[in-house]
């Protein structure tokens, strides 16, 4: 599930069995750890933009391999 503004991205993902959080992944460097399974960025996106995303899973034992990439275009600013 996505949810794309403007400025802003949101997105869900299948959590993941024993996970305690994930981390996000903004052109592969890490810009947020989570604990529930969905990511809201903050309203700092540029408008009619394409950014691309990984995720993380991260338990006791260490962090998971990422998520297969994937790509979030911002909407263009609306008058």
């Amino acid at each position: 599930m996505t949810s794309v503004t403007s400025n802003q991205a949101g997105f869900k993902w299948d959590a993941v069995k024993g996970a305690t959080s994930y981390n996000i992944y903004r052109y592969y460097a890490k810009i947020a750890t989570v604990t529930t399974n969905s990511y809201l960025s903050n309203p700092t996106l540029k408008p009619d933009s394409s950014y691309i995303f990984n995720v993380s899973a991260v338990n006791d034992a260490g962090e998971s391999a990422w998520s297969e990439k994937f790509t979030i275009r911002t909407n263009k600013e609306e008058a």
